[in-house]
């Protein structure tokens, strides 16, 4: 019941952070249930992991990544945090997309800054698959970590981007916020855990 009661709260930490463009797609493998609300097989808790979490900036977004399927060791722990990561900086990068498209750029200064908005995801969600394959192949630390303080730059350019321009309005603030929050807890998590 605890896992399904987080399950869901990290769905409405999802949902919150959307902005005006498009719906928000929760997809299934954030739920730790099946179709009929039973437990998924193989779901361990990951003691470990909850400790880990104790060592991140964003402890309760860390926690529930720590009850998602799968998670059964920190590495995992890890790795799932740069998916879900990259997911969402890819569904940044689609809803930038969309926004122009849609007109919202419709000055010279806003297409600019949404085009270099979504440059930044599209290099955020190179440097996270990355740093996934540095970690599943059991690389170097300094390259997980020189891949890691890169993301962690691509995460905050699109804040800088309208942070330069106060008149222009970014149409994805809560992904933003979301997704530079999930950056760091990954950069936290991969300076905290040990390597085998």
């Amino acid at each position: 019941m605890l896992l399904r009661l987080l399950a869901l709260i990290f769905a409405a930490v999802l949902a919150a952070s959307s902005s005006s463009i498009g719906a928000r797609a929760i997809h299934p493998i954030f739920l730790p249930f099946g179709d009929n609300g039973r437990r998924l097989i193989g779901i361990q808790r990951c003691e470990e992991c909850f400790g880990i979490c104790q060592e991140v900036h964003y402890r309760t977004l860390c926690s529930t990544l720590a009850t998602l399927p799968g998670v059964t060791t920190p590495q995992q722990l890890l790795d799932t945090a740069l998916r879900v990561t990259a997911a969402k900086s890819a569904m940044a990068e689609m809803r930038l997309d969309e926004a122009m498209r849609a007109g919202l750029g419709n000055t010279i200064p806003m297409m600019s800054s949404l085009q270099s908005c979504r440059d930044s995801y599209a290099s955020l969600t190179d440097s996270l698959g990355k740093s996934r394959a540095t970690l599943k192949k059991g690389g170097s630390r300094d390259d997980l970590m020189s891949e890691l303080s890169a993301a962690s730059t691509y995460s905050t350019d699109c804040r800088d981007i309208f942070g330069e321009r106060p008149g222009l309005k970014s149409p994805i603030r809560g992904a933003q916020r979301h997704i530079t929050r999930l950056v760091s807890n990954c950069l936290d998590l991969a300076t905290a855990i040990r390597q085998p």
